[in-house]
C-alpha cells in the first residue's frame, strides 16, 4: 500500500469530499494540513495554491472529482462511481450540481449574508478550526469574518450564481433540489448503495452542525434527507470532517 496523503485545509468543502472518499474505501491516509494564507507545502508539491491535493506514492493529482476518478482506477473496492454507465452519469451530474451549485452557495453566505454578530461567530470559529492545524497570527483570526467576504476564492465561488436570488430562496430552493437528487433513496441517485453524490453531499451537511457553527441541521427537518443522513453515516467513522475532535461540539443522530 503506497502512502496517502491529503493536502488541505478542513473548512473547505472540497477536501472533505476527498477525505469522505477516502474514509469510504477505507484506505489510510494522512492529513497534511495547508495554511489558507500562506499554502507553501501545497505549492511545493504543484506550484499552484488549489486544494485538494492527493499524493499516492510519487503521484499526485488536484481537483476532488479527478482525485475521486483516480482512486477508483488505483484502487477499485469499494467504488465511487457505478459500472453501469447510465447510472455513472446520473451520479456524476449531481457531483457536477455540487460543485458547481451547492459549494459555491455555502459560501455566497460569507458574501451576501447578514453581517451581525452571529456570522462573526461563525467567521471566528472557522478562524480557530484552521489555526488548531496551522496557526493564525492573532490579528488575522480577528479580522477573518472580513476576510471571508472578500477573499479571492470565495468571490470566483460565488461568481456564477444567480445574486439577484435572494439568499433565503435559493437556500429553500437547493433543499428542494438536495430532495430531488435523493430520486427515491436510499441514496442519491436513487442508488442502491453510496456513491461519489453521497461523499460530496454527506460532509459538507454535517460541517456546520458538528463544528459549532450552527444548532441544528435544517435538512433533518425533511424525514428523507435525515433517513439519507444516517443511511451514509454507517459508511463513514464519527468524525469525518478532518476537524480536530476537540472542535466537535455535537454529533448527529
Amino acid at each position: 500500500m503506497p502512502d496517502i496523503k491529503l493536502y488541505g485545509y478542513s473548512t473547505s468543502p472540497f477536501v472533505r469530499k476527498v477525505a469522505a472518499c477516502l474514509y469510504y474505501k477505507q484506505l489510510p491516509f494522512e492529513h497534511i494540513p495547508v495554511n489558507p494564507v500562506d499554502p507553501a507545502n501545497v505549492l511545493a508539491i504543484t506550484g499552484k495554491r488549489q486544494v485538494p491535493v492527493l499524493t499516492i506514492g510519487d503521484e499526485w493529482k488536484l481537483d476532488s472529482t479527478p482525485i475521486a476518478l483516480w482512486l477508483d482506477e488505483v484502487f477499485p473496492e469499494r467504488p465511487l462511481l457505478p459500472k453501469d454507465p447510465k447510472a455513472r452519469e446520473t451520479v456524476l451530474k449531481i457531483d457536477q450540481w455540487m460543485n458547481e451549485i451547492f459549494f459555491p452557495s455555502y459560501f455566497r453566505a460569507a458574501v451576501d449574508g447578514p453581517k451581525d454578530l452571529q456570522a462573526k461567530f461563525r467567521g471566528w470559529r472557522l478562524a480557530a478550526i484552521v489555526s488548531a492545524h496551522t496557526p493564525l497570527a492573532e490579528h488575522i483570526r480577528h479580522r477573518w469574518p472580513d476576510i471571508l467576504g472578500f477573499a479571492p476564492f470565495i468571490i470566483k465561488m460565488v461568481e456564477p450564481l444567480d445574486r439577484s436570488e435572494s439568499l433565503r430562496d435559493m437556500q429553500m430552493r437547493i433543499g428542494m433540489d438536495m430532495l430531488g437528487h435523493l430520486g427515491g433513496g436510499p441514496f442519491l441517485g436513487g442508488m442502491a448503495r453510496p456513491s461519489l453524490a453521497d461523499l460530496s453531499l454527506y460532509p459538507q451537511l454535517v460541517f456546520p452542525y458538528m463544528a459549532g457553527l450552527s444548532d441544528k441541521m435544517p435538512s433533518d427537518a425533511v424525514p428523507q434527507l435525515k433517513t439519507w443522513r444516517q443511511s451514509v453515516a454507517e459508511f463513514l467513522p464519527k468524525n469525518p470532517i478532518l476537524v480536530p475532535d476537540e472542535f466537535i461540539t455535537a454529533y448527529p443522530d
